[in-house]
Order: structure tokens, then C-alpha cells, then sequence
């Protein structure tokens, strides 16, 4: 039997997070197929732990919207949050001069969704069987913490770029991320 087509790619991921260079050649960006499996593959396996998160992020919000709402506005949040970040850091990549190391970048960013939800997912279930604030404060630090270093580490070994360009391409991922989850928000409060 074959293993899961997650698991060469996910090593990839690991390997460029410890420094190895060499996990670009697991990522698969370098052929079309690749590169959209690296969209599709992390996009359909994130769906479950999404939705529990946006039921949570309902409840934390106090909003009650109806299962129309929810069946138009979510799926066009997801899609949009799944291709946002890929066609503004491609803006940035070409500016600094990566535009053909950005296939590969875009490539382990998608498949390091899945680690980065790996820390999410726990921490909103602990949050969800009730935790003191301030180890809740002290738990939401450290998993923002590791999701940054991962996203600022991926951008220095797949892209071979200084620290600055590293972090913003961390900005822009959090900016686009806050604001798409406020337009989100906007919707379900009209």
C-alpha cells in the first residue's frame, strides 16, 4: 500500500523547518501537478478542523447565523483564504526577484497548514474544556509564536531571503488573515 501523498511533502516541510534545503525536491512544486496538489490536498484535509474552529469562532463571537448564511459565506471565506496569501506574496516574490522560487514557497507554506493546524486545533479544544485566562494568554502566544517562526523560516530557506523580506511576507499573511476574518465577521453581523 502507498503511503499517503501527504507524508513526502510534509517530510519536505520538516526538513527545510530543520535547515535541509534538500525538502524543496519533496514538496512536488516543480511539476503542475504538484504545485495544485499542494492547494488541494492540504485544502481537503484542513476542511473538518476548520469547521470546528469556525463553529467555535461562532460561539467566542456570540453570533447565531442561519445554516444559509453559513453554507454561502464559509466556503467563499475558505476558498479565499486558501488563495489570498498565494497571489500576494507571488506580488511580493516578483518585486524581490523570486518569482520562480515562489512555486516552491507557495508549495511548503500550503503543506505547512497542516502543521500549523496541528497547534491549533489542540489548543482551541483545551480552550473549549475551560483553561484559566492567563495560561489561555500564555498558550495563544506561544502556538502565534511557532506559527510566525515556521512561516519566517519556510520564507528564509525556500526564497534565500534576509530577514526583512522573510517577515514581510509574515505581515502580509497575518494582515490578509485578519482582514479577511473581519470581512467575515461583517457579513454574519448584517
Amino acid at each position: 500500500m502507498a503511503p499517503p501523498a501527504f507524508l513526502a511533502p510534509l517530510g519536505g516541510v520538516i526538513d527545510l523547518l530543520k535547515g535541509d534545503r534538500a525538502g524543496v525536491a519533496k514538496l512536488g512544486a516543480a511539476t503542475t501537478p504538484g504545485l495544485v496538489a499542494s492547494f488541494l490536498i492540504p485544502g481537503l484535509l484542513l476542511v473538518p478542523a476548520y469547521s470546528l474552529l469556525v463553529s467555535e469562532r461562532f460561539e467566542a463571537l456570540n453570533l447565531d447565523p442561519t445554516i444559509g448564511e453559513i453554507l454561502v459565506v464559509e466556503p467563499i471565506a475558505y476558498l479565499i483564504g486558501w488563495t489570498l496569501f498565494p497571489v500576494l506574496s507571488h506580488l511580493y516574490c516578483e518585486r524581490i526577484g523570486k518569482t520562480r522560487e515562489w512555486y516552491d514557497y507557495v508549495a511548503a507554506y500550503n503543506w505547512s497548514n497542516i502543521l500549523q493546524m496541528a497547534l491549533y486545533l489542540p489548543a482551541a479544544l483545551i480552550a473549549e474544556g475551560g483553561m484559566p485566562v492567563a495560561l489561555m494568554f500564555v498558550l495563544s502566544v506561544g502556538i502565534l509564536a511557532a506559527t510566525v517562526g515556521i512561516h519566517f523560516r519556510l520564507a528564509r530557506m525556500v526564497l534565500r531571503v534576509d530577514a526583512l523580506p522573510a517577515m514581510v511576507l509574515v505581515a502580509i499573511d497575518l494582515g490578509g488573515s485578519v482582514l479577511l476574518a473581519r470581512l467575515v465577521e461583517r457579513l454574519y453581523a448584517n
